[in-house]
């Protein structure tokens, strides 16, 4: 092989790889859904996930742009992520490690306030009144102008998420009717993909629940610290490293998703 032969390797290679992240855009992209145009009109932000990682994966490229636009972003975890371990078995000592890493990743988007609750992990559907006292508490001093969670079949049919959408939407729905809610959720392709670990499994008949976006926002250059932020969730990081992700680093999957998707709430679900 000559010398000169190299860098004609070297730029089809690259080129490959270009060609593969164009490739994986289009696909993971829903051309359909209309964007969100007037973001920077939420000025207090409130996001609630029952763990610590929920947002970053989900929605972390849109709170680190509406937080550098200059919006009041409060991150609120109902619980310490104790039962992050492969089988779900309780670890106290996750509590102290995701605790550091909720916070370390709320630095790197840009989050105002984090809020770090103490509910029992794994068993948010046996303590929803609680929840619902923490919540309407919590929202009654931020008085966002957004409410941010998952959707009513918890994304990919968690307990806890599903306990969490339950609770914000009522008390929506009951007491703050006047604040906008959006569900996160993903392309249609990656809803189809989505599937829950069997230990975690509760249900067979939620998805009918699950929500379909009709909003998506742009997040180009967020997606940086997006990519940090879930990086930094070293304990979790297992946890999207299956089927296809084994194939290439997940920074270049997660790179290919520059619209985060939305299912904007507009008549409250019971």
């Amino acid at each position: 092989m000559t010398m000169i032969a190299i860098p004609w390797i070297a730029l089809g290679v690259v080129l490959g790889v270009l060609l593969l992240w164009l490739m994986g855009f289009l696909l993971v992209t829903d051309f359909s859904v209309p964007l969100v145009r007037d973001a920077q009109a939420y000025r207090r932000v409130l996001v609630i996930f029952p763990h610590a990682d929920d947002e970053a994966i989900s929605c972390g490229g849109t709170l680190h742009r509406l937080a550098t636009a200059g919006s009041v972003v409060t991150l609120a975890l109902l619980t310490k992520g104790e039962r992050g371990t492969p089988d779900a078995a309780p670890d106290e000592n996750l509590k102290a490690i995701r605790t550091r890493e909720a916070q370390a990743v709320s630095g790197i988007l840009q989050i105002t306030r984090l809020v770090q609750a103490d509910f029992e992990d794994g068993a948010l559907c046996a303590q929803k009144p609680e929840l619902g006292a923490f919540l309407a508490s919590l929202i009654e001093q931020e008085r966002p102008d957004l409410l941010i969670t998952y959707d009513l079949a918890g994304f990919y049919w968690h307990a806890d998420h599903i306990a969490c959408s339950e609770v914000v939407t009522a008390l929506r729905k009951a007491s703050f009717p006047e604040i906008p809610l959006w569900y996160v959720t993903f392309p249609r392709l990656v809803l189809a993909s989505a599937r829950l670990p069997a230990h975690l499994a509760t249900s067979t008949h939620i998805h009918a629940k699950q929500t379909l976006p009709t909003c998506k926002l742009f997040i180009g250059a967020s997606v940086l610290p997006k990519i940090y932020a879930w990086y930094s969730y070293k304990s979790q990081r297992a946890a999207l490293t299956k089927g296809l992700l084994r194939l290439a680093p997940i920074w270049f999957f997660l790179s290919m998703m520059l619209f985060e998707y939305y299912a904007e709430v507009t008549t409250p679900h019971g």
